[in-house]
This record gives structure tokens, sequence and C-alpha cells, in this order.
């Protein structure tokens, strides 16, 4: 007997009354590339069972195409791609993300393993508008059929986007609270009230704000017990009200309460205190401690005290408002400068006895906009301006401005100050305004002014005649030289081996004298601002080869000994060439000048921060140390036991200072009469 196998009902392969598996028995399986149902393997169709009677988010990449075939607990990570998603290709229902899944399924398919992902970010486009943000938890595992072929791949989901914006939303939240708390310690540490909380039953210190250590006089209070930090409190009743707060968790409130406290070197100062003393609980409702605050009063005690027995003496005591502005107006008048004050829109309508003896006028030609009369006609416009933005804006006003004074019959500057005073709401009540004469210090500020002009413009007159008078001796010594050299050469006559000498002692003379006119010339121009400077990369090794060149000869003629020159071939400078080759030759020469036959010199190199230091040591008389930094004043030389012939008229270390400090260096000196002196000059790196 033979039998026939019947094929499957789509009911069979699709079970289930749900929405996904009507959709699957309607669509037209046999269209696709996955062909129709019956001709599926096995483990596709049972793998298709499974997801659809799975509560779980789970979708089904079928085939080559990887078509998808899902559950309704999927549908919501579709959105509107459901219900047009079922039996596509993966590619197109899920083209904005395909470059980043892609690779799993293709590796999948090629013997890679199953994957799993708790916190997959995805850019989706499930929604009609833009592209959006989702995270999922997620796995992919490949469904093979008997010969191990991959067939499918499941895909089971879960969305956590919610779960991942309620932690992200936690962890701003954690910040903010953090900050907040931050914020909220700063502000209790700035506060102008005093603040302080102690901790456990010996009220110990945890914390105090700047306005506390200021009360009590800048001690030691952290860790430590109130009595034991601030022990002058015993036997004042503080230590009991701690205790009483602390046990029956009722707060304290005190207000102007007498306190003696030593804050400066022990000296007792009576003080008044408006605190409140607060017990702190734990989560489990256990007193942990008590906030100290309040703020010092002893001022505003002292003053009301006062006031309440001048009020007694006087009997003139007022409690309106009428009594409160007969008081201002007083304190008002009694003020040294002018007092004002104006309504919310500006007018003036109060001016002190000060400002109307000042303008001469009565208070009614001042008030309203009438005081503008008195103003400077150059300062209407600006000042107008101003009050007016200020009255708009509530802005406080100051601005510097000449009233006419008839006490002096002249213009005089003021400046000139206003504040609005503001009720709880913030809207303007009144304006309060003080003027303050200036003048006498506009005229001083003046004065000094002209003065530094003048100054700076006899300054410029000394160097334009010290460099016109330079120029105009060169013209005479160059004569005497020339002349000097033509009767050495005979072309007035035979010259003696006497006549000679002579000659060359004019020569020798002139040049000396060329020499320091060439110096006052120098300093002119540096004064003037004349000097213009080449800035380049100098090698400083060749600087100092050069510069050693040029003096070894006197050097030899007196019997010196160079001692060491430090190189550093890899040294430089920035500066101008010649201008540094002319300091470094200046200080050299005046070594050779001051240093006994016999001596020693040394010239030395050392990098030090960014610069680099010059030095030239000897061994010579050396320079009395009130004499150090007068030394490179112009004209002035170091007073000196060794009498020096043609030294110079001590211009020499005042240029070559100037000329360091324009390339932005400096020339340093350090010495000890009879043992010698170490100039050191600085150039940046």
């Amino acid at each position: 007997m033979s039998s026939t196998l019947q094929p499957l009902s789509l009911h069979a392969i699709f079970p289930g009354a749900g929405e996904m598996a009507e959709r699957c028995r309607a669509l037209p399986w046999e269209r696709t590339s996955l062909g129709a149902p019956q001709g599926w393997s096995s483990a596709l169709r049972t793998t298709v069972r499974t997801v659809l009677e799975s509560p779980f988010p789970m979708n089904l990449w079928c085939g080559a195409e990887l078509l998808l075939v899902y559950n309704d607990a999927y549908r919501s990570l579709l959105g509107v791609k459901h219900p047009a998603a079922l039996g596509q290709p993966g590619a197109e229902v899920w083209r904005e993300i395909w470059s980043e899944i892609e690779p799993l399924f293709d590796a999948m398919r090629h013997g890679g393993a199953a994957t799993f992902d708790d916190r997959a970010r995805f850019v989706m486009e499930r929604k009609d508008g833009p592209q959006a943000e989702a995270f999922f938890a997620y796995s992919v595992s490949p469904v093979r059929d008997d010969e191990g072929n991959v067939v499918a791949i499941l895909n089971i989901a879960l969305e956590t986007t919610g779960t991942v914006r309620a932690e992200e939303d936690a962890q701003l939240a954690r910040q903010a609270a953090e900050q907040a708390e931050q914020r909220l310690r700063t502000v209790f540490e700035q506060a102008p009230a005093f603040l302080a909380v102690l901790a456990g039953p010996e009220h110990e210190f945890e914390f105090a704000n700047d306005a506390y250590y200021e009360l009590v006089g800048r001690r030691d209070l952290i860790g430590r017990r109130v009595l034991d930090a601030i022990p002058e409190l015993r036997g004042q009743g503080f230590a009991e009200l701690l205790d009483g707060v602390l046990q029956t968790g009722d707060a304290y409130v005190g207000r102007a309460i007498p306190v003696s406290l030593h804050r400066n070197a022990g000296v007792v100062e009576e003080m008044y205190l408006d605190f409140v003393y607060q017990a702190l609980t734990d989560p489990h409702g256990v007193r942990t401690g008590i906030v100290a605050f309040g703020s010092n009063v002893t001022d505003s005690v002292r003053a009301r005290r006062d006031v309440e027995r001048l009020l007694h003496e006087s009997e003139r005591a007022r409690a309106d408002a009428q009594a409160s502005e007969a008081r201002y107006r007083f304190l008002a008048s009694a003020i040294p400068v002018h007092v004002w004050s104006a309504t919310p829109d500006g007018a003036l309508d109060f001016v002190n006895e000060r400002t109307k003896a000042f303008l001469g006028i009565p208070e009614e030609a001042i008030i309203g906009d009438a005081w503008m009369a008195a103003l400077h006609p150059d300062d209407v416009a600006r000042s107008t301006e101003a009050w007016t933005r200020s009255v708009a804006t509530g802005e406080p006003y100051e601005i510097e401005f000449r009233i006419w004074s008839a006490e002096h019959a002249a213009h005089r500057w003021h400046l000139v100050r206003a504040s609005a005073q503001r009720d709880g709401s913030g809207r303007i009540l009144r304006w309060f305004g003080t003027n303050t004469d200036i003048d006498d210090w506009k005229t001083a500020q003046a004065e000094l002014q002209r003065l530094t002009s003048e100054a700076q413009d006899a300054n410029r007159s000394k160097s334009d005649f010290l460099a016109a008078m330079s120029h105009e001796l060169r013209t005479p010594l160059n004569a005497i030289g020339g002349y000097a050299q033509l009767i050495e050469l005979g072309v007035r006559g035979p010259v003696t081996d006497d006549q000679k000498t002579d000659l060359r002692r004019i020569q020798k003379s002139k040049a000396h004298l060329d020499g320091l006119v060439s110096g006052v010339l120098d300093f002119a121009k540096l004064g003037a601002g004349h000097i213009e400077l080449r800035t380049v990369s100098i090698d400083v090794d060749s600087m100092i080869t050069s510069v050693v060149d040029m003096v070894m000869p006197q050097m030899n003629e007196k019997g010196l000994t160079l001692e060491a020159v430090v190189r550093h071939p890899t040294i430089t400078v920035e500066g101008d060439v010649d201008k540094t080759r002319q300091i470094l030759l200046n200080l050299v020469g005046n070594a050779l000048k001051f240093t006994p036959a016999g001596g020693r010199i040394a010239i030395m190199v050392e990098p030090v921060d960014g610069a680099v230091h010059m030095s030239v040591r000897d061994t010579g008389i050396g320079i009395a140390p009130e004499q150090l930094e007068r030394i490179f004043e112009p004209f002035v030389q170091a007073k000196s036991a060794l009498h020096v012939a043609g030294i110079g008229v001590g211009l020499g270390l005042a240029i070559s200072r100037q000329l360091a400090r324009a390339m932005h260096g400096d020339i340093g000196v350090a010495s000890v009469p009879g043992e010698g002196s170490t100039f050191t000059l600085t150039l940046p790196s």
C-alpha cells in the first residue's frame, strides 16, 4: 500500500492568529527569491514558526537577499517601515544602517560566530522626518539546514533607547547635583552671613565659611570642638544651647545675643549676633549635628541704641515716613558734598543745603530739570544722554561734568554718581546721588601732564643739542688730524724726530677726543631714539672670537692674561651684530683699563632660562658697593685709586646698557673692591 505526502499548509508554516502570521500567509512568497514556503528547508520553517510564536522581538534575515520575516513584537522596532518591510531585502529595509550591519551577516555566512551587543547605537529612519538615534540589546545567530548551510540569520532585538536615555538623564542629574552642591558650598563659603556645621555630641567643627572665620578671628577650627577652638565661649551659655538643640531637635533662634570673643591678639571684643541653631538629621532621622547660621549685628545694635538715645533725648522721635524723610534731609545737609534725590522718571525732588549754597540759587530753581541750567554748555548733551540711559535701564549713573559755582564764580569739575533704590519686586522707588568737587584734582592732573610734556621736550632738546655739538666738534677734529698728517708727511718741509713725536701725540689726542665725541653722539642718538637695530641670530662663539682677536694686542702690551673663554659652539642670541660687538668691546676695554699689569681677564658664556649670559670677569681694582648702579649713569665713573690716563667721560657703560635694553636684554655688575669686577651682558636666545 502506498501513501502520498500532503504539502504543508500555510497555517502549519505560519501558525497563529497574530497580525504577522496572517500577513506571512497572505504574502506571495513564490515571487521572492525564497520561493514558495512549502519548498523551504525544514530548519527555516521551524525557525519561522518559533519566531512568529515568540512574544520577544525577533526577525529572520532569510536567503541570499536576507529577506525579512518578523513577528508582532518586532513591529515597533520597524516603525513606519512596517508592514512594507515583510519579505523585503534587508539592504532596502535598513539602507541607512546597512553599512554598519552588513559585515555581521557576511561574517556569519562564512562561518563566523554568533554576535551579541547589549548597547548598540544606530541612527535610523523609523518615523516620518529626520533620522533618529536609537539603542538596542541584540543577538544574531545563524540558522543552518541539515547540511550545515546558513539558510537564515536569527535576530533577537530589544530596544533600550529609553533605558539609555534614562541612564544618561541620571548621569546628567548626578552631575547637576554635584555641581549644585559645589555651587551651594561656594555660596556658603562666600556668603556675607556666617555659617558653620558642627558634628556629633562634642560639636566638632566640620565646616565654616569665610564670614565665620572673620567673626571669630581667623583661628584653627576644623576638626576641633567648639569650646577647644573658642575657649572664651565657656560660661556664656552657647554650649548649653547646642546641647539642647541636639537633644530635642528644636531649633533655637537668637536675636541680638551678646557674646565676648578674642578676635585680635587676645583682646576681648563685645559683639551682638543674630543666629539660628538648627539640628541636622541623617536619612534615618538621627540627629547628627547642628548648623549655626547668622549675622553680626553689632553695628546695627549699637546704632539702634544710639538712635534710641538720641530720639529719647530730643523728644522728636517719629515712626512714620515723614520722620524718616526729615532725618534723611538732615543727614544729607550735614554731608560736605552735594546730595540730591530724584523721582523714578529722573526729575530732581530734593537737594541739600550744600548744593543750594554752591549754586547760589533757591531749591525751586534746581529741582525738576532746572538743574541743567547750571551745567557747562559743553557738558549738557553727554550728561543728559547718560542720565536718560540710567533712568531707562536702572544702571548706576556716573559721569564727570562742570557745574557753575556761585562761590567761585566759575564752572568747577564734579564727579557725579547716583544709584536707584528699588522695592522687593525690583521697581525703582527713588534715585539718590552725590556730586563731589574734583576741580582741584583735575587742575593738578592737567599740570602734571604739562610738566611731563615739558620734561620730555627738554630731554629731546638735550639729545638734539648733544647730537648737534658732536657733529660740530668732529669737523675741527678732522681738520686737526688732517693737517697733522700733512705736516708729518713733509708737505711743509722737513720734520725732525722730535716734531714727529709731537705730531703722533697730536694724532693720539685727536683720536681720543674723537672717541669721546662718538660716545656723546651715540648717547644723544639713543636719547633721541635715532639708533636703528637690525636684529638677527648671532653666533655667540664667533662673536667672542672676533672680540678676543681685536683686544689681544692691547692685553699683550699691558701684560694681562686671558684666563679662560668658555665656548658653546651651538649657542646663538637675538640682537644687532655691530651693537653686540660694541657692548662686548666696551666691557673688555673697561677690564683692560682697570686691571693692573699681571692681572687676568676671563670671558664666560652661560645659557639661562631662554637667555644667554656673556660675562667679562677681571682681577682689577673693583667698584665700591654704593657706586655699582651709578656707573651706568651718563658722565659718571667709579672713583678709583688707580690713575688711568684718557679714561673717557663715562658714557661707555650708559650707552652699552641702553643698547642692551633696546635689544630686550640688560647689563649687570658684581664687584668686590680690590678683587675685581664681573660685568654680564644678557640677551635673549
